[in-house]
């Protein structure tokens, strides 16, 4: 059964799963079938994959922190801290970081291209519609999107509170989802090395 929030949010919002998916297939095509575009050099490619392993660990981290300091206010208030005072939507920033990781692991810089594009072209419609669904249920949401950046962080921003409380279960199950990416990262150093012959 599909939540009401996601219903409310429209059909990207709903069906993210399906695009998700259809992505990924998309993504896994173009790669084959376009294996080696632009030659670069051995060192080239292996800085490449390490930038690609240290950006996946990156958005792991920080989908356990934005998930640490959203607690349990999730559809209960407007969260104005930690990273969401840098960014209104950090969990999928940390995702998008995954996904330039995972484009990066090719060893190709037009598949990390098209990778962040394919996100965005998901994940963009995504936030704009939840952006209208808070608009309508906070009173609060209007002002908090003025100054908060719906996606790209600004530190300048940072503001902290001195305690908050943690929500275990819900950070449980986002670092258990976003480690199911980690083996992503010898998946495609393999295929990178099936390509490259």
């Amino acid at each position: 059964m599909k939540s009401p929030r996601l219903s409310a949010q429209g059909f990207t919002n709903l069906h993210r799963k399906l695009l998700f998916r259809l992505m990924a297939v998309g993504l896994a095509a173009y790669l084959f079938l376009d294996p080696n575009p632009w030659k670069l050099s051995d060192f080239a490619i292996l800085s490449l994959q390490l930038a690609g392993a240290l950006l996946m660990f990156a958005g792991i981290l920080g989908r356990g922190l934005a998930t640490i300091s959203i607690g349990g206010h999730k559809d209960k208030t407007i969260m104005q801290t930690e990273l969401y005072s840098i960014c209104r939507n950090p969990l999928y920033f940390a995702s998008f970081l995954m996904a330039l990781g995972f484009g990066l692991l090719s060893g190709r810089l037009d598949f990390a291209l098209l990778a962040c594009v394919a996100y965005l072209a998901i994940f963009y419609p995504m936030m704009r519609n939840e952006a209208r669904y808070l608009r309508e249920k906070f009173d609060d949401f209007a002002a908090y999107e003025k100054r908060v950046p719906l996606f790209f962080p600004n530190l300048l921003l940072w503001q902290q509170r001195k305690y908050f409380e943690i929500n275990f279960k819900l950070v449980k199950r986002t670092l258990q989802d976003a480690s199911l990416a980690l083996p992503l990262i010898p998946l495609m150093i393999l295929v990178r090395a099936y390509l490259a012959k």
